[in-house]
C-alpha cells in the first residue's frame, strides 16, 4: 500500500510538470509574435544586437518554422523525401528526448555528441535531398523562409524593454505594483 501512494504522487508531478510545460509552450509561442513588441531598431548596431539576442532566443521557433516550410514545400511532387525528412526529425526529437530524461549519461554525453550528431543527421538530410532532385524546394523553403527569420530577429523588441524610457528613469513610473507583477502581464498579453 505504501508504493501505491508513491506511485500516485510521482504520477501527479509528472502531470504537474506536463501542464508547467504546456504553459511554457503557450507563453513562449505568445511572446514569440505579439504584434506589441514589434519596434525598428534605433541604429545599426541595435539592430545586430537584436538580431543575435533573438536568434539565440527563438532558435528552436526558427528551426521549426524553416522546418515546417521544408516539408510544405516538399508535399505534393517528392512525398518520399518529405517522409524521410520527418522520420529524420523523429530521430532527432529522440535524441533530445533521451539527453532530457538522462542528463547525466557518459554514453549521450560524450560518445554521441550533440553537435557531432547534429552534423551527421545534417549531411544525411542534404545527400537526401541532392539525391531525390529536391533541392530547388529546399532553396524555394529557404528563400522564404530565411528573409522571415531575419524579419523577425532584427524587428523583435525584449519583453523587459518594452516599457518607455520615462518609466524605466522613474522607477515604476507611478505604478506601486513590484516589476515581478509587471512581467507577468506582459507575458499573459495584457498591458
Amino acid at each position: 500500500m505504501a508504493t501505491y501512494g508513491g506511485v500516485l504522487r510521482r504520477s501527479a508531478a509528472v502531470v504537474e510538470r506536463a501542464r508547467d510545460s504546456v504553459r511554457s509552450t503557450r507563453k513562449a509561442l505568445a511572446r514569440f509574435a505579439r504584434p506589441q513588441s514589434f519596434a525598428a531598431p534605433p541604429h545599426a548596431e541595435a539592430a545586430a544586437v537584436r538580431a543575435v539576442r533573438n536568434l539565440r532566443s527563438f532558435r528552436l521557433h526558427y528551426a521549426l518554422l524553416l522546418w515546417v516550410l521544408l516539408l510544405a514545400s516538399l508535399f505534393p511532387r517528392h512525398r518520399a523525401t518529405m517522409i524521410f525528412l520527418m522520420a529524420a526529425s523523429k530521430l532527432a526529437l529522440l535524441y533530445g528526448a533521451l539527453l532530457k530524461a538522462f542528463p547525466n549519461s557518459a554514453l549521450l554525453r560524450r560518445i554521441f555528441d550533440r553537435r557531432i550528431s547534429a552534423a551527421v543527421a545534417l549531411i544525411v538530410i542534404c545527400a537526401e535531398l541532392v539525391m531525390t532532385g529536391a533541392v530547388p524546394q529546399f532553396l524555394l523553403a529557404m528563400g522564404i523562409g530565411v528573409p522571415l527569420v531575419l524579419f523577425h530577429a532584427l524587428f523583435r523588441v525584449r519583453d523587459d524593454l518594452t516599457a518607455s524610457g520615462e518609466e524605466m528613469a522613474g522607477g515604476t513610473g507611478g505604478d506601486p505594483r513590484p516589476i515581478s507583477e509587471k512581467k507577468g502581464d506582459l507575458e499573459m498579453g495584457s498591458r
